[in-house]
């Protein structure tokens, strides 16, 4: 009994070491099936539904989550079309389209916390070359959560292009593209014709869908008017970023496709012709400003229109300062005045052909008829009280005129008298003054293409009552009858006027655009000559007007054209004003050949003195030119 027991440490287990029997047991009891079942079938629909999803993403949504992405790497953005080109009557071009480069922004993409946001205006200053505070300024104008990309800095030198790529990298939502601008030739004798481009207004946005805010529209002229035409279609670039949006690639989706081309009835040559010599006689005559026009009277096709003083359509092309346009608007000689179409002056004596086709029209007088103009004027009492008179003068006394000889020395009694009336003669009166004004186009636009047409005036006694709650008086006939007094027009209606008379009495729409044209050259559109009008005045009468014209060249004012090489029929003008620095605007309208007359013009020089010395000799050189473009047809 006393001896100790020996156990074997090789039978000794673990579990006998730290655990007692109790323990064991419960350690090696094995675990309910039904509870290993339920572990089992929550893995497999865990392990199912990690399957499905990839099914469902990987294989049956697969392409749609792959543009996604693709999408979130790649903006697509519009171009705008390089527009539509502009050429003359004879194919000469007048404006093309040049490679301009921007640098654009994504105001979305832009750093918004401030230590991230002052490096990427360091990083955009460097790039620039424009100080960090202008930048600051730069971005309170931007909607900071747009992703329309807003022009930063256009008009990209080669140099500038080649510093700013190699700056871009780390430098979200910057990028440079590459689109076109108008490049005007020699604008200064086109501007008032072709107009400018410039930045669409919120109100361009809201009317048309088209644009987008990097757009330029046309704002004037031809540019304006022909806007749908000349834009083309936009195309589509692709803009490809990193996943801190700074641009790594910048490629062409989708081209644009080109405006259409637009072709002119202008002469370049006539057109620059016509504004050097009116350019000259202003400065000889200090004259503020002039314009003409030059039409075909056979279809109202316009061969040149200009208005001085010009501007530099260049100006616009990117985008000018309001400082600067401000000061070109202010100016007070009205540089982008259109005056050839918008400007109205007393017509003077530039009028009285029309009266003489609207006496023999009336019969108020045959064209033999002699009036007395030996006094140099006329009395005429007062309507209500006979015990007062007024004298309406002449210029000079010009003896016994019949009508050939009046419009040919452009004696204002004769117009006087036929105009209101005199002694055993009733005259037209101004209701039938008014109706005849009118035949001819005067007091209406005559739906010329281009923006800023204005009417004119034909004062008639309805029209002072209302505007000035005023009766109309007889001599505001008789003032009206030699085109001073309140009687008012364009340029261009005296051309188209006096294209009446030459023509044998149709009146033409105006027309500057003759064709247009698509990319390949294919004609789209082209203009017939469109009738306003038949003024129904017998040719014969008609006859007798020209042959007055024709006088007033072979003896009359306008004597420095009788010896062109052609005959030229025409009739000046003097007309007072009180709104320039001189008391008249010199006036001169004609046509040419007499016999088969194919040019028709209207001059108006402002405060340049008398018809006859500042209008005329401009007239002449453009008689001049057109002899030698057709001397050989003209012999």
């Amino acid at each position: 009994m006393g001896k100790k027991s020996k156990i074997s440490i090789a039978q000794i287990e673990p579990e006998e070491i730290l655990l007692d029997k109790e323990s064991v047991s419960k350690l090696e009891t094995p675990l309910e099936k039904t509870r290993g079942a339920i572990i089992f079938f929550v893995a497999f629909i865990i392990l199912s539904s990690f399957l499905s999803r990839a099914f469902w993403l990987q294989i049956w949504q697969g392409d749609y989550y792959a543009s996604r992405a693709i999408r979130n790497n790649v903006r697509l953005y519009p171009i705008q079309a390089p527009r539509g080109l502009i050429y003359d009557r004879n194919n000469k071009l007048l404006l093309d389209n040049a490679a301009n480069f921007n640098l654009l922004l994504v105001p979305a993409d832009i750093p918004k916390k401030d230590e991230a946001l002052k490096n990427w205006v360091k990083k955009l200053s460097e790039i620039s070359n424009k100080r960090e505070d202008e930048i600051f300024d730069f971005l309170k104008t931007v909607n900071v959560g747009s992703t329309e990309p807003v022009s930063f800095s256009s008009n990209l030198n080669k140099d500038e292009l080649i510093a700013i790529e190699t700056k871009l990298r780390d430098a979200p939502g910057i990028f440079i593209r590459r689109e076109t601008k108008r490049d005007y030739f020699e604008n200064y004798y086109f501007s008032h014709l072709l107009g400018f481009l410039g930045k669409v207004s919120g109100a361009d946005l809201k009317s048309d869908s088209f644009y987008t805010p990097l757009n330029f529209i046309g704002k004037t002229g031809l540019e304006l008017q022909y806007e749908n035409d000349l834009r083309g279609k936009p195309g589509k670039t692709a803009v490809i970023v990193d996943s801190d949006n700074t641009v790594l690639n910048i490629l062409t989706a989708e081209e644009p496709m080109p405006g259409n081309n637009l072709i002119l009835s202008i002469d370049k040559d006539l057109q620059k012709l016509l504004t050097d010599a009116l350019t000259e006689k202003m400065a000889d005559t200090i004259s503020p400003a002039a314009a003409a026009v030059i039409i075909n009277p056979k279809s109202g096709e316009i061969l040149s229109l200009v208005s001085l003083p010009s501007f530099d359509s260049n100006l616009f092309n990117s985008g000018l300062s309001d400082k600067t346009y401000g000061a070109l608007a202010s100016d007070k000689k009205q540089p982008f005045f259109n005056r050839a179409i918008g400007g109205t002056y007393a017509s003077g004596s530039t009028i009285k052909p029309f009266m003489a086709a609207a006496a023999l029209n009336e019969n108020i007088v045959s064209p033999e008829y002699k009036i007395d103009d030996t006094l140099g004027y006329i009395t005429i009492p007062n309507q209500y009280d006979p015990d007062i008179s007024y004298i309406f003068r002449d210029w000079k006394a010009h003896g016994f005129v019949d009508m050939r000889r009046a419009i040919a020395v452009s004696a204002n009694v004769y117009f006087y008298v036929i105009g209101g009336g005199y002694k055993n003669i009733k005259g037209l009166g101004i209701d039938r003054i008014d109706k005849y004004f009118k035949l001819f186009g005067f007091g209406s636009s005559l739906g010329i293409d281009l923006p800023g047409e204005t009417n004119g005036l034909v004062p008639n006694p309805a029209w002072k009552k209302s505007s000035k709650n005023e009766s109309w008086f007889t001599g505001d006939t008789y003032n009206v009858s030699i085109g001073q007094g309140d009687v008012l027009i364009t340029p261009l209606q005296l051309a188209a006027a006096i294209s009446v008379i030459a023509n044998n009495g149709t009146l033409y729409k105006p027309k500057i655009v003759s064709k247009i044209t698509d990319n390949n050259g294919n004609t789209i559109g082209k203009f017939e000559p469109e009738i306003i009008r038949n003024v129904n005045i017998d040719k014969e009468k008609l006859q007798i007007v020209r042959e007055g014209m024709r006088g007033a060249v072979t003896e009359g004012s306008a004597y420095l054209l009788n010896d062109l090489l052609i005959e030229v029929a025409g009739k000046t003008g003097t007309a007072q004003v009180t709104n320039t620095f001189r008391k008249t605007n010199a006036w001169f309208t004609g046509f040419a050949p007499y016999d088969n007359p194919e040019i028709a013009l209207a001059i108006v020089i402002e405060g340049a003195g008398e018809g006859s010395s500042a209008a005329v000799p401009v007239a002449k050189r453009v008689f001049e030119w057109y002899y030698n473009q057709n001397y050989d047809k003209l012999k």
